[in-house]
């Protein structure tokens, strides 16, 4: 089988020197005669596609930027779920020499397991509430993003937490040492009512969808 010749890879060859000595004189239109040594190449398969213009976007049709309401309500909602965690070991662990009464033990040693009960429970009751947290920051993220559901939930979730928080608030007035858990279940409970607040102002209620 005889390998194709390369038309080019020979200098001999007039045809494809000067493809115009392939056509009798006059076998052209007038003025469109091949000149020597030129070639014309054709572009086959080559197509032109025209894109209709795309229409404007009005800006009604845009999305509304997010207010600074929304943002300080997730920040807010963010924060008294952080502190509500720590409400119920600042009671126990600020309670435990009460808690652990050196009349209710008979020795150095009963003592000493009496106050890790203490700090076991603290440490069980910060777990408990910290699963209890989760809900409000995964739901105060996507109010972020301008749901409508969310601060649905997180009202829901806000009433839940604030009589939590009232129950809690009775049990640490009783406490032998009040101040820090009252103090910090006052102010779980103004975030938790100014959290809510924010996410229904006017331009809250604009941005969520």
């Amino acid at each position: 089988m005889t390998q194709p010749q390369d038309p080019w890879s020979n200098p001999d060859n007039a045809q494809w020197q000067n493809p115009a000595g392939s056509y009798p004189a006059g076998s052209h239109p007038a003025g469109q005669e091949p000149y020597a040594g030129q070639y014309q190449v054709s572009h086959v398969g080559q197509a032109s596609f025209s894109m209709a213009p795309l229409s404007p976007v009005l800006p009604q049709e845009l999305a509304p930027a997010r207010p600074p309401t929304i943002t300080a309500a997730m920040w807010i909602w963010i924060a008294a779920a952080v502190l509500s965690v720590a409400v119920l070991p600042v009671m126990l662990l600020t309670n435990a020499d009460y808690f652990v009464s050196p009349d209710d033990v008979v020795s150095e040693r009963d003592r000493q397991a009496g106050e890790f009960g203490v700090r076991a429970l603290a440490l069980m009751s910060g777990f408990g509430m910290l699963v209890a947290a989760a809900p409000y920051i995964a739901f105060a993220v996507v109010l972020r993003n301008g749901q409508s559901w969310a601060r649905i939930l997180l009202t829901i979730l806000a009433v839940l937490g604030f009589l939590t928080m009232i129950a809690i608030l009775f049990i640490a007035l009783a406490a032998q040492v009040w101040q820090p858990a009252v103090a910090m279940t006052v102010l779980v409970m103004g975030l938790t009512v100014a959290a809510v607040v924010l996410q229904f102002l006017p331009p809250s209620n604009r941005f969520i969808r």
